[in-house]
């Protein structure tokens, strides 16, 4: 591992294990976990905790191929995203993971293509699916269906203030539609603030969770309570349809 990127890693909390985990996906893209084992030098049984461990920070993610579950890594340019949640404790990690992020991108174009699913577990995954919403996102423009009871019930207040305020200084516009309830009346007295349309679906409509259509990708965050997951799907078909559908609901909206 060259020393800028192992620095990197360890200045973002990870121990040489779990840097040992990352680099390996990085490189080589999606792998099962006895395959991950091998190359990282552990035994199965600590690989699988690792993985796990690294999953929960938002770190890998896993995928179902042939029916079983394979891990891989999230894109490299979302490393400073993700250190910079983390800003107020590790003020010098963002700068050392930018001047890493030449090797590791190097490294990724070695392995294979990532698939086009990706999959999130809990609140602290979720929040690095959030990020590829704004770091991923060439058009500058989000279409959201949200609950957003349930979102304000899962997140804290100082994570949800962090990701707006980012959305607005990187320019994403966002279209929001929500359910016509107390929060979703208060959310849109900010939309000027956070560049953003809250139009309203009725009431009785209410869901716990939220489609993000950007790009040519899909997002679906599940916000339940014990078990919140997300999927990132990057597929020109599926987007397209469901931009379309997002038209039509907006344009149906009040």
């Amino acid at each position: 591992m060259p020393p800028v990127i192992r620095k990197a890693l360890k200045e973002i909390g990870l121990s040489d294990k779990e840097s040992a985990v990352l680099l390996v996906l990085i490189e080589k893209g999606p792998l099962y976990a006895a395959a991950i084992a091998k190359a990282a030098k552990l035994n199965r049984t600590t690989a699988y905790g690792i993985l796990k461990e690294l999953s929960s920070k938002g770190l890998v993610s896993q995928i179902k191929r042939d029916g079983a579950d394979q891990w891989q890594s999230i894109a490299p340019e979302l490393l400073p995203g993700y250190i910079e949640r983390r800003r107020d404790a590790l003020t010098e990690s963002s700068k050392a993971v930018e001047n890493a992020l030449p090797q590791i991108k190097l490294l990724r174009t070695k392995g294979k293509a990532l698939p086009k699913v990706q999959f999130f577990e809990g609140v602290d995954g979720l929040k690095q699916a959030y990020e590829d919403t704004l770091e991923n996102n060439k058009e500058k423009r989000l279409r959201d269906i949200t609950g957003i009871d349930a979102a304000f019930n899962l997140f804290d207040a100082a994570w949800i203030e962090y990701y707006l305020k980012k959305r607005a200084k990187l320019g994403v516009q966002c279209v929001d539609l929500v359910p016509d309830t107390d929060w979703g009346h208060k959310s849109k007295l900010d939309d000027e603030k956070y560049i953003r349309t809250t139009k309203f679906l009725p009431r009785e409509h209410g869901f716990d969770a939220e489609v993000s259509i950007y790009d040519n990708k899909v997002g679906i965050f599940s916000y339940a309570e014990n078990n919140p997951v997300a999927i990132l799907i990057e597929d020109d078909t599926i987007s397209h349809m469901m931009k379309t559908l997002f038209d039509f609901m907006a344009k149906n909206a009040t």
